[in-house]
C-alpha cells in the first residue's frame, strides 16, 4: 500500500473495486462548483469556489452494481451516507481546489462537497473511501459533528 495519504479506494457493490493516488484523482478532474458554506457554529461563507471530480466520474470507473443504492463517502471514522440519486448530482465533488488553490492534506484532501443546501457536515475532509452498498450503513457525520459543536 501506498504512503500517499490522500488515496481513496472504492469498494463494495461494485464491478471494479479500486484504488487511487492524489496523481490519478487530479487527472480526473472534471467538475466544478460555487457554493455557499454555512456551518452550524454559526458562521458562512459564501460563493466558495471548489475544482475536483465528480463522484459520478468516480463510480463510472467502478461500475457499481444495479443493487448499490447507497454511497458510504468516509474519512476514517466519520462517514457520511448518500443516496445513489445524490451521488450522481454533477454538483456533488471530491474537491482538490478551493478557490484557485489547490487543498493541501492539512485543509482536508480531498473533500466531499456539494451544493449550498447541504447541512456543513455532509462535507467531509480527507475522503479516503466510498463504498456502494444496497443498505444505508451507519452514518456518523452528524454525530460526530454535532458532538464537537458541543464542547
Amino acid at each position: 500500500m501506498s504512503g500517499d495519504p490522500t488515496a481513496i479506494s472504492i469498494c463494495g457493490e461494485v464491478e471494479r473495486p479500486i484504488r487511487l493516488e492524489a496523481a490519478q484523482l487530479a487527472e480526473l478532474a472534471d467538475g466544478e462548483l460555487v457554493a455557499d458554506f454555512h456551518c452550524r457554529e454559526g458562521w458562512s461563507r459564501p460563493g466558495v469556489s471548489w475544482r475536483g471530480v465528480r463522484l459520478a466520474t468516480l463510480l463510472a470507473l467502478a461500475a457499481p452494481s444495479a443493487e448499490a443504492r447507497f454511497l458510504t463517502v468516509a474519512a476514517g471514522g466519520y462517514r457520511v451516507v448518500l443516496p445513489r440519486e445524490q451521488a450522481d448530482d454533477e454538483r456533488v465533488l471530491l474537491a482538490l481546489e478551493r478557490d484557485g488553490q489547490p487543498l493541501e492534506p492539512s485543509d482536508g484532501l480531498p473533500r466531499l462537497v456539494g451544493p449550498s443546501d447541504w447541512d456543513c457536515f455532509q462535507s467531509a475532509k480527507s475522503v479516503d473511501r466510498i463504498e456502494l452498498t444496497r443498505e444505508p450503513a451507519d452514518a456518523t457525520a452528524a454525530t460526530i459533528a454535532l458532538a464537537r459543536l458541543e464542547r
